[in-house]
C-alpha cells in the first residue's frame, strides 16, 4: 500500500511539473539597486500559484537578498526552492492569498531554477506549483533552449 502512494505522488509530482510555464524579466529590465526583478505563475490561466516579485541585490561580500512575493491558495504553507535545495517556507494566511518572502541566498551567473509550491495537507501530494529560470545576467540563446532540470 505504501509502494502505491509513492507511486502515486511521484506520477502526480511529474504530471504537475509537465505543466509549468514562466516569465521572467533579466537585470536590463530592473530598478536601478536591483540585479534582477521578474514574474512568474502556474500554467493555469487560474493560476493558484503566481510570483509577482522576483528582485535579487547583490552584496559586497557573501549571500545576497532574495526577495519575491505574489499569490498562493489561502491556509497552505508554500514551499521554496532553488536548484533543488529548500529557500524558504512561507506561511499563506487562511483568508489572504498574498505572501512575501526576503532572505539571503548565494546566487551566481548561472541559470537557477524556482520552484514555488503548495502540498495538501491531507493527501501530501502538490496542490499547485509554479516554476521559473533565474539568471542574473541576460540568458543566451543556450540557456532558453535546454529543458529545466528535474528537481531532487
Amino acid at each position: 500500500m505504501n509502494a502505491f502512494r509513492i507511486l502515486a505522488g511521484v506520477a502526480a509530482m511529474a504530471a504537475t511539473m509537465c505543466l509549468f510555464q514562466g516569465t521572467g524579466a533579466f537585470a536590463e529590465d530592473a530598478a536601478p539597486d536591483a540585479d534582477v526583478v521578474g514574474s512568474a505563475s502556474s500554467a493555469s490561466h487560474k493560476a493558484p500559484i503566481k510570483v509577482d516579485v522576483v528582485d535579487y541585490k547583490r552584496a559586497e561580500d557573501g549571500p545576497g537578498t532574495l526577495k519575491m512575493s505574489g499569490k498562493a491558495i489561502p491556509g497552505l504553507d508554500l514551499h521554496i526552492f532553488v536548484d533543488g535545495r529548500p529557500f524558504a517556507l512561507v506561511k499563506v494566511p487562511e483568508g489572504e492569498s498574498t505572501w512575501t518572502i526576503e532572505d539571503q541566498i548565494q546566487l551566481d551567473d548561472n541559470v537557477h531554477l524556482v520552484r514555488v509550491q503548495q502540498f495538501d495537507e491531507k493527501t501530501q501530494m502538490p496542490a499547485a506549483t509554479a516554476m521559473f529560470r533565474l539568471k542574473l545576467s541576460p540568458p543566451s540563446p543556450e540557456d532558453l533552449a535546454a529543458p529545466p532540470p528535474r528537481p531532487e
